[in-house]
């Protein structure tokens, strides 16, 4: 107990010290400021050139406000463009939907193309078999690109080929582009998708 009184009345003397070192900084003890002067001795101060006012007439005030006066004053002047044709407000909403669709399909055709470039890159072709062999599968994939789950829906007839096909998408595992699909196009297009596999 007696310790911890100890160390508040020394946190209290530390307290009263610093104050007082703040007040003192700041001047509070100082009950007369003296005023300095800026310049300690006065400054000759010589012109370099002279100039001569005359002083001004009443006739010369009256030829300067005679000529303000004779100044002709601009008008503003308002020029309508020419008159814009009214347009229908289902014609905006028709080209804007068909911006937005074109600009949809540019991106499920983008996003779709990097999908397929990867699995293809991905894909190790089985020794032997035959050209021409195709297999659906389809795809459960989440918003951050993972792919959740694959299944084969339609067999190529030959399980090697459907198995490095299925092998293929295990190994991409993750696109990483799905971070800029718009929510709604990934929901529409990409969350489940089917993908006919004929790399060969």
């Amino acid at each position: 107990m007696q310790i911890k009184s100890d160390y508040l009345i020394a946190s209290f003397i530390s307290f009263l010290l610093h104050a007082l070192i703040i007040l003192y900084l700041m001047d509070f003890f100082y009950s007369e400021k003296q005023v300095r002067p800026i310049l300690s001795k006065a400054i000759n101060v010589n012109l370099l050139f002279k100039q001569d006012i005359k002083p001004i007439s009443k006739t010369e005030i009256i030829e300067e406000k005679a000529t303000i006066n004779s100044i002709t004053t601009v008008e503003n002047i308002i020029s309508l463009s020419p008159k814009i044709e009214s347009t229908n407000i289902r014609n905006l909403i028709r080209e804007d939907q068909l911006i937005m669709s074109n600009s949809e399909e540019d991106q499920l055709n983008q996003f779709s193309n990097m999908m397929v470039q990867l699995i293809q890159s991905a894909w190790i072709k089985p020794q032997n078999i035959q050209d021409g062999l195709v297999c659906n599968l389809r795809m459960l994939i989440n918003k951050n690109g993972r792919i959740v789950k694959v299944d084969l829906i339609e067999s190529s007839g030959n399980i090697r080929f459907d198995n490095s096909a299925i092998k293929a998408i295990s190994r991409v595992e993750t696109f990483s582009f799905f971070n800029e699909i718009p929510f709604n196009l990934y929901q529409k297009n990409f969350k489940n998708i089917v993908i006919t596999f004929n790399p060969l």
